[in-house]
């Protein structure tokens, strides 16, 4: 696997996850508390939503140098192997 599919994959991981979390507890927030009084509320949710799914793209680069540096360089280029 090359580079580019590994920090595809990443992208779609954190952002499935970031996305998913936020929308579960949007939800939760809502049956607890009710629809919000005023429908600019409605606006703010929905950004904070998109931005849950967008803003992890942007994580997938420090994210790969941690695990790089984790496993000691080797961990992108699939020369890391267990023994």
């Amino acid at each position: 696997m090359d580079i580019r599919e590994g920090r595809r994959r990443l992208c779609i991981f954190l952002s499935l996850a970031s996305g998913l979390s936020c929308l579960a507890l949007l939800t939760v927030t809502l049956i607890l508390h009710g629809a919000p009084y005023r429908p600019l509320w409605w606006v703010v949710m929905a950004l904070i939503l998109a931005g849950a799914f967008l803003v992890p793209m942007l994580l997938a680069r420090p994210v790969e140098w941690v695990i790089r540096g984790y496993l000691g360089g080797s961990a992108l280029d699939g020369s890391h192997r267990r023994v």
